[in-house]
């Protein structure tokens, strides 16, 4: 019995230790968006970080990251995957995490490592600083709990049940309207494709209203510290 003890002890040690040193050489950092939460800084970042609607989030496994040669990029590819190379990607549903410099392949029974997790994680950090924004901000389950209506920059996660098996979406804000409010996020259906368009998360398509959004089940909606007020 303490043989196994010692053992399971050994083994915390050695992931804890795993993750402090991958925490450590992980050096990114961008602070040129942070604080700002409206469309046109999103539009920013899009242009920066190549992130328009119809790339790909998505690479090989097994590669170290880069972008435009800078060492320890947090999950996208050298290229961006656009869709004019869409037939070299058409076979990875890998990898692009958020705050790691490797990417990995997905594993068998899981549907591969959240992707759209981790591109919702990667711009909620632009526009806060925060690196986990979706365990560290602030959130709601209700859209009549957020103050204020939804808002550019806030993060909408939710799980679905299809069949036996449950499945995630994150997703961010883009903009909004009386109209409608359109999201940023990561289509796992399409090999990791950007799309810029309603809440879609595999069950749920192309979902554009308040009305609609509120009647996703099993929804968490995560909001910056620093985008406590409307944006003017």
């Amino acid at each position: 019995m303490r043989k196994i003890l010692r053992q399971c002890i050994l083994l915390c040690l050695c992931i804890l230790f795993s993750v402090s040193e991958a925490s450590a050489d992980f050096l990114f950092s961008d602070d040129r968006f942070q604080g700002i939460f409206t469309t046109e800084n999103l539009d920013a970042i899009i242009e920066e970080y190549e992130l328009y609607d119809g790339w790909y989030w998505t690479t090989v496994p097994h590669v170290q990251q880069t972008f435009h040669g800078a060492e320890n990029a947090p999950g996208w590819t050298d290229t961006s995957a656009n869709k004019l190379k869409k037939k070299g990607f058409l076979n990875y549903r890998f990898g692009c995490r958020w705050f790691s410099n490797q990417v990995f392949a997905a594993a068998p029974n899981s549907g591969g490592y959240g992707e759209c997790f981790g591109f919702a994680q990667f711009v909620g950090y632009l526009l806060s600083g925060e690196y986990n924004p979706q365990k560290n901000w602030n959130y709601y389950y209700m859209l009549d709990q957020v103050p204020g209506g939804l808002q550019v920059g806030d993060i909408v996660r939710t799980s679905f049940n299809i069949g036996k098996k449950t499945y995630q979406h994150s997703a961010v804000v883009y903009s909004v309207s009386e109209d409608e409010i359109l999201f940023l996020q990561v289509s796992g259906g399409s090999y990791n494709r950007i799309v810029l368009s309603g809440f879609s998360d595999g069950y749920h398509q192309d979902v554009r209203t308040e009305e609609g959004i509120n009647l996703i089940p099993n929804k968490k909606i995560c909001r910056s510290q620093l985008n406590s007020h409307p944006a003017p």
